[in-house]
């Protein structure tokens, strides 16, 4: 997958919103809806990338649905790492 840089800058800002939640910097639902307004805004076209991307942020969203703010970061730990694992690997 080829990222324009607008894009890059985006997949970036998706890593730092992972890693501010970690730190307490930001809310969960900000997390969670952020990282689909970024994906939302890289218009990117190819769809196996947006399907492995919401393979891993649906997980993400579920817990927003079910526990909104009130999750903590054990609880959402093994999706909040294999979403930056994802990240990471395709810039």
């Amino acid at each position: 997958m080829q990222l324009s840089e607008h894009q890059k800058r985006l997949w970036c800002n998706m890593i730092s919103a992972i890693e501010d939640f970690r730190k307490g910097k930001i809310q969960y639902t900000t997390l969670v809806y952020g990282l689909e307004s970024s994906l939302d805004a890289g218009e990117f076209s190819c769809q196996t990338i947006v399907g492995e991307w919401y393979d891993q942020w649906t997980p993400l969203e579920i817990l927003s649905a079910t526990h909104g703010d009130e999750i903590t970061i054990d609880d959402a730990d093994k999706y909040l790492l294999a979403m930056d694992i994802f990240l990471r690997s395709k810039l």
